[in-house]
Order: C-alpha cells, then sequence, then structure tokens
C-alpha cells in the first residue's frame, strides 16, 4: 500500500510539471522538461526488482534497439513483442525491465521490447514505421513462429496502429493483441477525460491533449488510433482500471472491434490505476491481468 501511495504521489507531481506544457513548437524550454521527465520515468522501473531467472540481451532489429527476455525460449515458436508507453515521448527499457521480466516469466515465452524513437524530436510516423519494420523483419527471420502483440498506454495505439499497417503492407497481422489501459483516442474526446479526472491521479486530459500534438503536430488522422478503420482486427484482449480517464477508449474501442472480431474481449479492474502493473506487481489485480495475458495469448 505504501509502495503504490508513493508510486502515485510521484506521478501527481509528473502530472502537474506538464499543466504549461506549448505544444505549438520544440521550445528548448520544452526539450528539458522533457528531459527531466524521461529521466523521472525511468525510476518507475525500480521500485520492484526484476525477476532474476529472466534473462535480458540487448539487439537491433532493422536498425532500432530492442531486448529480448528470454530469448531461449524460441524454440517454443511464440514471440511477444512488448510495446511500452510513455505519452509517446518517455519510456526505456530501464523503465520498463522489472514489469516485462515478471510478464515473460509468467508467459514463460520470449519478448522482444522495442525501444522506439520518441516524440518530440522523432514525431509520426517514426515509431510506426520503426515498430512496421521491426515486426517484417521478425517474420522474416522466424516463419515459423505466431506473434502476439502486448502494449501499454500510447503502446496500446501502437500496436493498434501494426495491426493497421500490417494491413495496408499485406502483411500477416498479429496473433492477437493483449492492450493494458490503452491510449487510443488521441482526440482526448472520450467522457472518461473528465468524469474520471477526479479518481486519476496519473493522467489529465490537457496532459494527454498536448503530448499528442508533440506526437502528431500536423494532426494526421491516420496518427490516430480512434481514426483508424478496420474490416478485420486480430483477438484482443483490453485490460482497463476503473479509475483511469482512458476507460473510454478501452471500452469504445471494444465496440468497434466486437462486430468483426469475435475473440475480441473487455475486462475492467475495479479501484485500479492507469498501468496498476507498474506500480506494484504482486497485487492480486496485477497477477489476475497476467493470467488473463497468458491464457489469451495462448488459446489465439
Amino acid at each position: 500500500m505504501k509502495r503504490s501511495l508513493n508510486v502515485c504521489l510521484l506521478l501527481i507531481s509528473f502530472q502537474l510539471s506538464y499543466t504549461s506544457l506549448s505544444a505549438q513548437s520544440v521550445a528548448d524550454s520544452i526539450r528539458q522538461l522533457i528531459g527531466g521527465e524521461r529521466a523521472y520515468y525511468e525510476t518507475l522501473g525500480n521500485i520492484y526488482p526484476a525477476e532474476r531467472s529472466v534473462t535480458v540481451t540487448e539487439t537491433t532489429i532493422s536498425g532500432v534497439k530492442g531486448y529480448w527476455f528470454d530469448q531461449h525460449l524460441l524454440s517454443k515458436k511464440h514471440i511477444i513483442i512488448y510495446l511500452h508507453g510513455g505519452v509517446y515521448a518517455l519510456g526505456s527499457i530501464s523503465s520498463y525491465r522489472a514489469m516485462v521480466s515478471h510478464l515473460a516469466k509468467r508467459l514463460s515465452l520470449p519478448i522482444v521490447y522495442i525501444e522506439y524513437s520518441l516524440a518530440p524530436e522523432h514525431p509520426y510516423p517514426v515509431a510506426t514505421n520503426e515498430i512496421l519494420n521491426v515486426y517484417r523483419e521478425l517474420r522474416k527471420k522466424y516463419p515459423d513462429c505466431k506473434f502476439s502483440i502486448i502494449g501499454d498506454s500510447a503502446g496500446g495505439g501502437l500496436a493498434i496502429q501494426l495491426v493497421y499497417n500490417s494491413l495496408k503492407s499485406r502483411l500477416p497481422v498479429p496473433t492477437s493483441l493483449a492492450l493494458i489501459s490503452p491510449w487510443v483516442d488521441l482526440k482526448t474526446e472520450n467522457n472518461s477525460y473528465v468524469t474520471k479526472q477526479s479518481v486519476d491521479p496519473i493522467l489529465s486530459k490537457k496532459m494527454l491533449h498536448d503530448h499528442a500534438l508533440l506526437y502528431n503536430p500536423t494532426n494526421s488522422k491516420t496518427a490516430d488510433p480512434s481514426e483508424l478503420s478496420f474490416k478485420t482486427f486480430p483477438p484482443v484482449l483490453l485490460l482497463v482500471g476503473t479509475d483511469e480517464v482512458l476507460n473510454d477508449d478501452s471500452k469504445n474501442f471494444y465496440q468497434v472491434v466486437k462486430p468483426i472480431q469475435k475473440q475480441a474481449k473487455l475486462k475492467e479492474f475495479d479501484g485500479q490505476k492507469h498501468v496498476w502493473l507498474v506500480s506494484t506487481i504482486e497485487s492480486s489485480a496485477s497477477v489476475e491481468a497476467m493470467s488473463d495475458i497468458n491464457e489469451f495469448v495462448k488459446s489465439n
């Protein structure tokens, strides 16, 4: 409980530091602010220790840095690609090594964590192109493997974008997706951006809106997962907390996907905040979420 409270207090300061963010240009002050917040975001990876039994190996795939978790399990012919969150501007292996290591232990499958380029230095479509190229190269190198995607927050949006880009490129889509608190609506217009603000100490409509503009300064509709149109979609598991402003992002996307994918599933976790696995990996809600992900990706 104390650990979760400390995380919430730190994230409140993280949110407040963005209240004066200008989205029209990448000024020196913004660069400095984001640089400082990136350093802070990395400390989230120190909240609890990584799973010691999981091996982590740095790699480069299609020119993009990545990290294999338990690469020796490739013989299982099922690869998980992990796309991290961080409002498209934050996040590194330091932020996610611990959480992903516990996922790797629970799934007993190889996970490749992609360290895609970040905004505002690299706005849309840099990250989406990198992820597509990584996915294409992995499929070429491991043609006999299934590929599942796990994404949290902005990484959930990037996972949806990967499906769209794969269809456009005539690549086979991933076998399944498991999305944790995905950020889908870059317009930040869903009702929960307002109705859930009082219970969400981590994110705010303004913070998300400002970062959406930094990531997508030209307001391209193809950058916004909620604007993408699908005639087909792979099985997808949406996990979201009741106490987060992104609650409706999952609910609304589920309504879009369910008519075209019978294996789409939505699950709400009562009282949980944004990507609750970051703050504690041992809570019943985190253990349950990992179990749900394990069951879903292995059944599809």
